[in-house]
């Protein structure tokens, strides 16, 4: 019987088969910090509802926490990591969604804007730029949508200039492919990580009156082939008590 190429190369080179491994975790929330409280609607009520409820921390009944970005620190590919397909931020009854999200350099964000009523959308590098703007473009028409090009790393707030303040979200370019955003479980996995010992960063948007992102970082130690655990309990003061790094399970 003759083997397909991939096949026969698998059996030719077994290491470079189970070349790299995975991190996965599961996000948390300190029992002690409560859900963020939801916010009055002052203008465009028939359009964007009564209130908003707030996002700054999106968690289940049992404490898995959404929208933390998860990272690994001075990790380089040999090329440039391929532009994220289909990334997009709309607006839909004045909010942003995906509330956060996280994208490789290159990328084109298609900003959408599914109301009836005018957005603002004023994208600016944050923290430590906040003042310095990507782009900024007026939506006045509902179905509108504008391509934006991200061509530098970092991470960008946006904002509503148009009378609607509650509304925010984030953006995450990276210039390499190993990063994950927790879902709806609190559950982030970042794959194909080359084996080694790696300095994994946890980032999560402030909440309530905290001006400053959460972070913090762990070393994790992967091997190929094997899946490395990661939990982290956000806190508000995390510490590297926090964390629950497991070895590669076999």
């Amino acid at each position: 019987m003759i083997r397909s190429l991939p096949a026969a190369l698998a059996v030719l080179c077994p290491a470079a088969a189970l070349a790299g491994g995975t991190i996965a975790g599961t996000v948390r929330a300190d029992p002690r910090l409560p859900a963020p409280p939801a916010i009055r609607i002052t203008k465009d009520a028939a359009a964007c509802g009564p209130e908003a409820k707030g996002e700054s921390l999106v968690m289940t009944a049992d404490g898995s926490v959404a929208n933390v970005v998860v990272s690994i620190q001075g990790l380089r590919t040999g090329v440039p990591p391929s532009p994220t397909a289909g990334a997009g931020v709309d607006q839909v009854r004045c909010r942003y969604a995906p509330h956060v999200q996280a994208v490789t350099v290159g990328t084109t964000l298609s900003v959408v804007n599914a109301d009836a009523v005018l957005h603002n959308v004023h994208g600016t590098r944050w923290p430590g730029e906040a003042h310095v703007t990507v782009f900024n473009v007026a939506m006045p028409l509902k179905g509108q949508r504008l391509p934006v090009l991200l061509d530098r790393p970092g991470t960008l707030k946006l904002r509503c200039d148009a009378g609607h303040p509650w509304m925010s979200a984030y953006v995450h370019v990276f210039d390499h492919p190993y990063f994950a955003v927790t879902d709806a479980a609190g559950r982030f996995a970042i794959r194909d990580v080359p084996a080694g010992e790696h300095t994994l960063e946890y980032w999560h948007e402030p909440f309530g009156d905290q001006q400053a992102p959460l972070t913090a970082t762990v070393t994790v130690h992967v091997r190929d082939g094997k899946a490395t655990t990661s939990d982290w309990t956000l806190s508000p003061a995390p510490r590297s008590a926090d964390f629950a790094s497991g070895d590669p399970k076999r």
